[in-house]
């Protein structure tokens, strides 16, 4: 008897709780969400976005792989994983891994084996300027559209971009974007680098983007090559970086892939002296 009462109240609850008159009274009493309207984008990275693939294209992805052969410091092979959801990265190499599990920035087994450059510096550069243009679309980032600029005797349409104060370790860097009048393809990226000297006054390397390739439907670097660059002038070769077996994925990586191991060490925020 007791339980045919408690099934007859919880019908009656159930019923009293559908019911449309409450549903709408609920509904009048909550307040309403105001929709975030999408950020609006200087209309030269809008063309060199659809010339690269199209920024949604980019965006449905969560995973990105790629093999990078680099002369940059020591030469290196090494395959990146970064999870495009939250920026973690992992790095591996015959002879040391780099991670970056959303705070700590690491390396295993050691500092000595990475190398000399810091590993905090290091573990998203390349990545930053194999995503161009699409991370420029990036909260945080502020814009000067350049117009036409020329450089070593040629024109190009220019976006100057910089970030908010606090944006990362080097919120100081700014990029300049060069992109064809034509295609809107980006062909020549000047680029500052604050992590060393903060504060500095801003000197500019140039990063040409010589050889592209087209993966699921984006058209992403291949091959670039870094230059000194002064005067408005291309100057020598600094190193090359070549991408290769490159992958994107829809499925988030695993946490655990880029969690620090046993043994490994922190490579802290402090700049180097």
């Amino acid at each position: 008897m007791k339980k045919v009462l408690c099934l007859s109240l919880l019908a009656l609850a159930t019923a009293c709780s559908s019911n449309p008159e409450q549903q709408s009274q609920a509904t009048a009493a909550a307040p309403a969400k105001t929709a975030t309207p999408p950020r609006e984008l200087p209309v030269v990275l809008k063309q060199a976005l659809a010339a690269h693939g199209g920024l949604a294209a980019w965006q449905q992805f969560a995973a990105l792989e790629f093999q990078l052969k680099t002369t940059l410091g020591t030469p290196r092979n090494e395959k990146h994983l970064i999870d495009l959801r939250n920026r973690q990265v992992r790095i591996e190499a015959a002879n040391y891994q780099v991670g970056m599990d959303g705070q700590r920035v690491w390396v295993s087994p050691s500092k000595a084996a990475f190398g000399e450059m810091p590993a905090r510096f290091y573990h998203n550069l390349f990545f930053y300027f194999f995503a161009i243009p699409f991370v420029l679309a990036d909260d945080g980032t502020m814009y000067e559209d350049l117009g036409t600029r020329t450089v070593a005797g040629k024109a190009y349409r220019a976006l100057k971009v910089g970030y908010e104060n606090g944006r990362g370790d080097s919120s100081g860097d700014e990029y300049i974007a060069h992109f064809n009048p034509t295609t809107h393809r980006l062909e020549l990226l000047l680029y500052t680098v604050t992590y060393f000297e903060p504060g500095k006054a801003a000197t500019y390397n140039a990063l040409l983007y010589t050889d592209w390739q087209e993966v699921n439907g984006l058209l992403l670097p291949q091959k670039m090559e870094g230059h000194q660059f002064a005067d408005d002038k291309i100057g020598a070769l600094r190193y090359t970086a070549e991408f290769s077996n490159v992958r994107l994925s829809r499925a988030q990586p695993a946490a655990s892939r880029f969690a620090m191991p046993q043994g490994a060490v922190v490579d802290s925020v402090a700049k180097p002296k």
